[in-house]
């Protein structure tokens, strides 16, 4: 038995495959140049002779027929095999014990990482209400700023109207 490289036999589908698809469109559009009538059923058939030929010689090939190699699982999870299952948490948590004395975590250092945690939520909680405080106080400020300037304009315009008054009456007092 002849054995293709798998490059060639990948080349080989894909040509086919091309051909079958091309023939198929001119056989469904109804295309024929005028220089080969038969071109679509040529090229239809030719095509489907190719993958036919692929398809059997992918059937007895050597790397298509190898079986996949086993492997023995019940190395990797021996409750396969009825063996009792190791619990991986044993030694996870030792490993992780082992890094946080390395790494020079205890008990009163994690306490303490934790008790600033929540200190730090605190003074978070209390810095979004102190901010909502000042929220409100601008807004009443500048309730009252607008309140004084309709004021100021009516004070301005009741002294306009006192002026030409003691106006009038000073020039009524001088004509005399």
């Amino acid at each position: 038995m002849f054995k293709l490289s798998k490059k060639v036999s990948n080349a080989i589908y894909g040509f086919g495959a091309a051909i079958v698809i091309i023939g198929a469109l001119m056989k469904i559009t109804h295309f024929s140049p005028d220089f080969w009538p038969s071109a679509a059923n040529t090229m239809l058939t030719i095509g489907l002779v190719v993958e036919a030929l692929i398809f059997a010689y992918s059937a007895v090939d050597p790397d298509m027929a190898k079986e996949d190699k086993e492997y023995d699982w019940e190395k990797v999870y021996p409750e396969l095999g009825g063996g009792a299952a190791k619990s991986p948490g044993g030694l996870l948590s030792k490993k992780l014990d082992n890094m946080l004395q390395e790494a020079k975590l205890d008990k009163d250092l994690i306490s303490s990482l934790s008790k600033s945690i929540k200190d730090f939520e605190t003074s978070a909680k209390t810095g979004a209400e102190s901010a909502q405080s000042m929220v409100k106080i601008n807004k009443d400020f500048a309730t009252n700023a607008n309140e004084l300037t309709k004021q100021m304009a009516a004070l301005s315009s009741n002294l306009e109207s006192l002026n030409s008054v003691y106006g009038g009456v000073l020039s009524a007092m001088t004509k005399k």
